[in-house]
């Protein structure tokens, strides 16, 4: 089961104010950039919030770091983060929006923040390309 099946399923058994609750959980406890790392050049560009993005290989897996000064952001970002986490840069390439829209996150935010989420992804899929 690939970590987009395991965030969609989890989610599928929340519903809105629930599914929200749960992604400021996971903010509270996860964090994954230093702080001395919350650089410019970091800097997810389109987002309300401010997030920060690394992208580096770990012995040949992809390990995505990141940071947010708003809770839902956090948790949001966490969850993306962790979907191109932990595997293989071929697999982590392969990712695509369609994907992780089946995680059911972008239904919950407004037309604002949705562009933020459709930059973090491409953040994302950009740094991944330069490895």
């Amino acid at each position: 089961m690939s970590k987009i099946e395991k965030w969609r399923d989890e989610f599928s058994f929340l519903e809105g104010n629930d599914r929200l609750m749960y992604i400021i959980d996971l903010a509270k406890n996860k964090t994954s950039l230093p702080v001395e790392l919350r650089t410019e050049d970091r800097l997810v560009k389109g987002c309300m919030s401010q997030i920060w993005i690394d992208v580096g290989l770990v012995e040949d897996i992809v390990r995505v770091y990141y940071d947010s000064d708003a809770m839902i952001t956090k948790g949001i970002t966490s969850v993306i983060c962790d979907c191109f986490s932990d595997i293989s840069l071929s697999e982590a390439l392969a990712i695509t929006r369609d994907d992780l829209n089946q995680l059911g996150i972008k239904e919950l935010l407004t037309a604002q923040r949705r562009n933020g989420l459709s930059s973090l992804i491409g953040n994302i899929q950009t740094r991944l390309q330069r490895l």
